[in-house]
């Protein structure tokens, strides 16, 4: 029998979230930007990020820590309450749209139902880091689990989601009711200190 020849081992390299630049990195499209462009504000507000980015070479870790540090939340994916979308400097290979992605264009279709989220460059949303300043430790200290920001975010989320029920509780006892029922009700409630 020959002698075994020996193994060699390839090491991998530990995966980041940074999302490197191709050779000929191509830059973002602007016309999915909010005009005029909002004020950022940081603190109780949540963000996600999409495409790739110039700032902290691309590691969005970075990108929602320096976030955090100043107050806000970040999402990984979209919902109805973000508050900004944040548009890397230069456009993902792999975006499903070519020159936008599923992030934009979820986004897109909340603002079309009414949401409320902002989209913004990555060149505004890093200015306007420079002009927030950091939160003190206790201010980014975690309560059970979550920040502050974490849990002002969930609260007008859940603040949100109440007006709406109680909105659609109001049309239907409108709709439900005879008017002198509905005008009774109405006074019953205000003296409970419940106006609808």
């Amino acid at each position: 029998m020959g002698e075994p020849k020996p193994k060699s081992y390839l090491l991998k390299q530990r995966k980041t979230s940074a999302k490197n630049l191709t050779s000929s990195p191509v830059m973002s499209s602007n016309g999915f930007l909010d005009e005029p462009v909002p004020e950022i504000i940081f603190q109780g507000r949540s963000f996600c990020f999409t495409g790739v980015f110039d700032f902290a070479n691309g590691d969005r870790n970075q990108c929602e820590a320096v976030t955090k540090t100043r107050g806000g939340f970040c999402y990984e994916r979209p919902n109805r309450a973000l508050n900004y979308l944040v548009v890397g400097n230069h456009i993902e290979p792999s975006w499903a749209h070519g020159n936008y992605g599923r992030k934009i264009k979820a986004v897109l279709e909340f603002k079309s139902t009414g949401a409320k989220c902002q989209i913004i460059s990555e060149e505004h949303w890093a200015k306007s880091l420079q002009n927030a300043p950091e939160l003190p430790q206790a201010g980014q200290a975690l309560v059970q689990g979550h920040s502050k920001s974490d849990q002002l975010v969930q609260l007008q989320n859940d603040l949100d989601h109440l007006r709406r029920h109680q909105q659609l509780l109001v049309e239907t006892l409108k709709e439900e009711l005879k008017p002198e029922e509905h005008v009774r009700l109405a006074e019953r409630l205000r003296s409970l200190g419940i106006i609808i």
